[in-house]
């Protein structure tokens, strides 16, 4: 792999932009992938977006608000100039649509912001920065500097994944808050109306749920820093997050599906540089105890694989790496 720079990235694009191109994105897509994913879509006119298996409900409600439901596919085309992968650095984390995207089938493109695996030895390009909160930040700035033009659907598309990222905007730079403030003018909308339509666009029940997961979890004093982690009924980012709200320091939870196993960790910013931790360096490890691959960045990471009934046994391992550097770094 090759890594490229955001001139060199909008170059690239705009060279295949009358070019056959899939744009996909991770496993179990979120809003920042399949946001990203979809917004870039509207600079290709013979592009389609192809999800590696299912996306998830907060996506789906995305799709659904915006009147695109039905619009990502699960069948990559025939043909295919272009391959760009989004919101992932790595063909691991694309699972079985990773073995159809053989190096022969298409140039192959990667747009992430999360800490980089290991190199693959494939032929390939890659723009990697995490000084971007999310995937779709990049996006942004690239369709800007490209001139595409950006409706409100596509800024709609944008403000999801910066913001679904962004940890209640703790993970947020200067450029977080001036790429909001300048979408949520395009969209014609105010801060307060997206906050509210993502809240309502939960089930109540959803809702319901995430307190009872949150109140059975375990929590502990790591010195002056509080640890808060369990098993989750459903969504393991949605608890991870709400621990962090409720003003953990820091919360690992995980899921023991029907067939797969998946586990989020957060961290309140910015004690990834106090602790010297990164969460996504953590979950790449994490994700091999549960036979998946894991990332992010680092205060927000999460692992996924076929392992299930590794859940728990993989969720606590992470809590030990994650008490241990509290405590490494209380005694220095």
């Amino acid at each position: 792999m090759r890594a490229i720079d955001l001139d060199e990235l909008c170059s690239t694009l705009k060279a295949n932009k009358d070019k056959r191109v899939v744009l996909t994105f991770h496993t179990i897509g979120d809003r920042d992938a399949v946001g990203s994913a979809m917004a870039l879509s509207e600079f290709f006119p013979k592009s389609s977006v192809v999800t590696p298996d299912f996306i998830t409900s907060n996506a789906k409600r995305m799709l659904s608000y915006l009147g695109l439901q039905g619009s990502i596919s699960t069948k990559l085309p025939e043909s295919v100039d272009l391959v760009i992968v989004l919101d992932a650095n790595n063909t691991f984390a694309l699972g079985r649509i990773a073995e159809r995207l053989a190096p022969s089938l298409a140039k192959m493109v990667f747009i992430d912001h999360h800490a980089l695996h290991k190199e693959e030895n494939i032929e390939a390009s890659v723009f990697n920065d995490e000084t971007y909160n999310s995937t779709s930040s990049i996006v942004y700035e690239a369709m800007k500097r490209l001139g595409a033009p950006i409706g409100k659907n596509t800024a709609v598309l944008m403000l999801n994944g910066i913001i679904a990222d962004s940890a209640g905007m703790q993970n947020s730079s200067p450029l977080t808050f001036k790429q909001v403030a300048e979408l949520l003018e395009i969209a014609k909308i105010n801060f307060s109306f997206f906050s509210e339509y993502v809240h309502e666009s939960i089930p109540v029940s959803n809702r319901q749920q995430v307190i009872r997961d949150i109140s059975s979890a375990k929590s502990e004093e790591v010195g002056k820093y509080l640890l808060v982690y369990g098993k989750a009924s459903e969504h393991a980012n949605v608890v991870a997050d709400a621990a962090l709200k409720l003003e953990a320091d820091a919360s690992v939870f995980w899921v023991e599906g029907s067939t797969e196993a998946s586990i989020s960790a957060r961290l309140r910013p910015p004690l990834d540089k106090k602790l010297s931790m990164h969460l996504g360096l953590i979950m790449e490890d994490i994700g091999h105890l549960i036979g998946g691959n894991g990332g992010g960045h680092a205060c927000a990471a999460g692992a996924y694989g076929m392992k299930r009934e590794a859940a728990q046994l993989a969720g606590e391992e992470a809590v030990k790496r994650i008490r241990k550097m509290m405590e490494a770094a209380q005694k220095q």
